[in-house]
C-alpha cells in the first residue's frame, strides 16, 4: 500500500507542474497576443475558458479590510486587523479563520493577500499543512509568516501584487481571486 501512496503522491506532483507550466504558457499568449479576447480567438477558445486556464497553476485569495471591519466574534475570537503585530499568534489566528474556499479551488490556493485601506499590507504563502473545516464548511488556512520582499520573489514569482502596492477596495466586495 505503502508504494500506491507514493507512486500517488509522485502523479500529483508532475500534474501539479504540467498545470503550472501549462498556465504560464497560457498567460505568456494572453501577454502576446495583447489581451485574454485575442488570445481566445487565436486558441479557439472561449475568454473564460482562456481565463480559467490562465488561474490553472494557482491562485491568491485577495482579503480586503477596511476600518469599520468588527474586531471581535461573538465567541470571542479576533478577526481582521487585530492591532497587534503582524507575526503575533492574534493576527496569524485572523488571517487564516474562517474562509470559505471551494473545494475545488482549495488546491490552487498558493496565497493569502492582505489589504488594509486599499493598500497591500501583508502576504501570506498557504502551507502543505492540514486544513480544518468547520461545521459550516469553511477552513482555517495553514498560513506561515508574512513573506518578505526576498520570500515573495523566491516562492511566488509570478505574484503581481507587493507590501504597499494600492489595491482598492470594490464597494461591496470583501475578497477575490487572482491568478499567479
Amino acid at each position: 500500500m505503502r508504494d500506491l501512496l507514493d507512486r500517488l503522491r509522485t502523479i500529483e506532483t508532475r500534474q501539479r507542474e504540467l498545470r503550472e507550466e501549462h498556465a504560464t504558457v497560457i498567460r505568456t499568449i494572453v501577454a502576446r497576443a495583447g489581451g485574454v479576447s485575442q488570445a481566445a480567438a487565436l486558441l479557439g477558445l472561449d475568454p473564460k475558458t482562456v481565463r480559467a486556464r490562465e488561474r490553472a497553476a494557482g491562485v491568491a485569495m485577495i482579503v480586503y479590510r477596511g476600518p469599520h471591519t468588527a474586531r471581535t466574534t461573538p465567541d470571542g475570537r479576533l478577526h481582521g486587523e487585530t492591532g497587534q503585530d503582524e507575526d503575533s499568534p492574534a493576527q496569524r489566528d485572523a488571517d487564516r479563520m474562517w474562509f470559505a474556499v471551494a473545494r475545488d479551488r482549495r488546491p490552487l490556493l498558493r496565497a493569502v493577500v492582505y489589504v488594509v485601506d486599499g493598500r497591500v499590507t501583508r502576504i501570506r504563502e498557504v502551507g502543505d499543512g492540514p486544513w480544518q473545516e468547520n461545521p459550516e464548511g469553511r477552513v482555517a488556512l495553514p498560513l506561515g509568516a508574512p513573506l518578505t520582499p526576498a520570500d515573495l520573489a523566491e516562492r511566488l514569482p509570478t505574484m503581481p501584487l507587493a507590501v504597499g502596492d494600492p489595491r482598492p477596495m470594490v464597494r461591496g466586495r470583501i475578497r477575490e481571486y487572482i491568478a499567479l
